[in-house]
Order: C-alpha cells, then structure tokens, then sequence
C-alpha cells in the first residue's frame, strides 16, 4: 500500500480499565459497551482509509484478547511501557525508515475515513499533520520522518499537549498543518454531543443506556 502507515492505539477490552471518565456516569459495564463500539468504529474507518494500518495495543499481555475482540485480519503488535510520548516514539520507530506514519486513538467518533485521507494527504507537503482535540491534545498527529522529537518533554493528559507538541516542531524549524478540532469522548457531556456522529453509540433513555 502507499502513503502513511496508520498506527491504531487501543487498549484491551476489560471492564474497568477503559474510558474511566465516563464510567463514573454510566457505569464500567456501559463504558466498555461504548469503547467496544467507538473502537469498532474506528477500525472501519481505517480500514476504508486504505492505508496500512498496525493495532498497538496494551497492555502487552493482552495478545489473546485482543485476537479474538478483532479477528486475525490486523496486524497487532504490544505496546511499549512508558508514557504516552514513549509509546509514540516506539510505533514511530517501529516504520519503515523515511516512510510517513500517522497515529490516533479510538475515542473520536467525527474521525472519519476522509479525514485520514486528507491528513495523509498532507504529508505529502508538510513534515506534521495534527488534528487537536478540543480538550488540548490531539485526535490525529503525523509524522514525514523520523521526528519523534515532538514528544519529548510533553505534560501527557493535560491541555497542554497539542501546544507543546507544536512548540517542539516549530523550535526545530520544521512546517506543521493543523485542523480544526474534533472532540473525544471522554464523559457524559462529550457522548450526548458526539451520538448525532455516531449513531451506533446506545441512545440514553431514562434508565440509562440502552
């Protein structure tokens, strides 16, 4: 395949461990119902991209699970231990020299298969391409070359991040295009905003989720 590589980072579906915020509102059962969904979600996405695409998954003993949650029809590899800077940096370093590569999560519903076209578009003029969320850090960041420079000394899960993410690339005097933000969904208030995108996501009734 050409253009970028797409890493996919996704976390091991197990009760408790994912989307932790928005747990606290619905509860840990309906949270992983609505990872399990968003995630799913965004592998179509990637998979109508066209473009090369690696799950990055953790934790690392989760293989397993995460085989028989997708299939055997992706390519999976673990994630590295570390902060998330770390973690960018191993999958960054894992493609092929001088190839461009792209990462996202799974939490953004409005992250389109378009949009991964258009960003791997980008790249082909550019040295960074992000997306940034509308909490302060990214939905979407890619990378020309070997520039893992770009998350060194970041304050991971903070507002922070997509601005210093952008003071890196600009210190090194290297050309970045941003868009405009999209949302993840990390509580209530971002799931009832994000279900008109996404109309897989179970509809709130007044007994909850359902």
């Amino acid at each position: 395949m050409t253009g970028p590589a797409l890493a996919v980072f996704l976390k091991a579906p197990r009760i408790g461990t994912v989307k932790t915020r928005l747990a606290a509102a619905v509860g840990d059962r309906q949270a992983l119902r609505l990872y399990r969904v968003m995630a799913v979600r965004t592998l179509a996405a990637a998979r109508a991209s066209g473009l090369e695409t690696t799950i990055w998954f953790a934790p690392a003993d989760a293989a397993g699970e995460m085989y028989r949650w997708l299939g055997d029809s992706w390519q999976l590899r673990s994630q590295c231990s570390g902060d998330l800077g770390a973690r960018l940096s191993h999958a960054a370093g894992a493609v092929e020299h001088g190839r461009a590569w792209m990462a996202i999560g799974a939490d953004c519903p409005r992250l389109t298969a378009e949009r991964l076209r258009g960003a791997a578009s980008v790249l082909r003029n550019v040295q960074f391409v992000i997306i940034p969320a509308t909490d302060g850090g990214y939905v979407l960041i890619g990378l020309a070359g070997p520039h893992a420079f770009a998350f060194d000394e970041i304050e991971w899960s903070t507002p922070r991040v997509f601005e210093q993410t952008r003071r890196n690339i600009v210190a090194c005097g290297m050309s970045l295009q941003s868009f405009a933000p999209l949302e993840d969904v990390d509580d209530l208030p971002s799931l009832l905003r994000a279900r008109p995108h996404c109309p897989a996501l179970p509809e709130l009734g007044s007994s909850g989720l359902r």
